[in-house]
């Protein structure tokens, strides 16, 4: 069972590789078109033709032109079928994570943006908006906990929080 402080540390891991998330989504889609141009050309492979008189008897390990473009096919498919599974994990990943911080406040979300994105330090953001080190910080830091919340739902308000209901 996962912790307050690991959905804080988990999300805290997912905005700081936001940017890469969004590359391996751009990567992804340029594999699985690839992987498609390369199926398309491939569909004039013909089958061989009969060939009678000097063929060996019996059979042979090593797969036909026909049979290898068969393979080669199926791997390609998996292949797209695997790149876009996982594409469509990471971009949902991104979604959630558009729709919290686009959720939040101006400060809240420029916070989240210039440290947990674009990595800048707490202090340069302080100082770039005129605000102290120490109240970017600890603003930064309920803004971050409200993204987990968003991110993950109550399962990230700690105990000592959570909402007890008496009937």
């Amino acid at each position: 069972m996962k912790r307050y402080n690991d959905y804080i540390s988990m999300t805290r891991r997912y905005l700081k590789s936001y940017n890469e998330f969004k590359i391996a989504i751009e990567n992804m889609t340029a594999d699985i078109e690839s992987h498609r141009l390369a199926l398309s050309a491939a569909d004039d492979v013909g089958s061989a033709i009969a060939k009678y008189g000097d063929t060996p008897l019996g059979g042979t390990p090593e797969l036909n032109s026909v049979e290898g473009a068969a393979e080669r096919r199926i791997r390609r498919e998996k292949a797209i079928a695997d790149l876009t599974a996982n594409r469509a994990e990471v971009q949902r990943m991104v979604d959630k994570i558009d729709r919290a911080v686009g959720a939040l406040g101006d400060v809240d979300r420029m916070l989240i943006q210039c440290f947990y994105i674009d990595g800048k330090s707490w202090l340069a953001i302080g100082h770039e908006h005129h605000y102290s080190e120490k109240w970017a910080r600890e603003r930064g830091g309920k803004a971050l906990r409200s993204v987990a919340f968003m991110l993950f739902g109550p399962r990230t308000v700690p105990e000592q929080l959570s909402f007890v209901f008496a009937g």
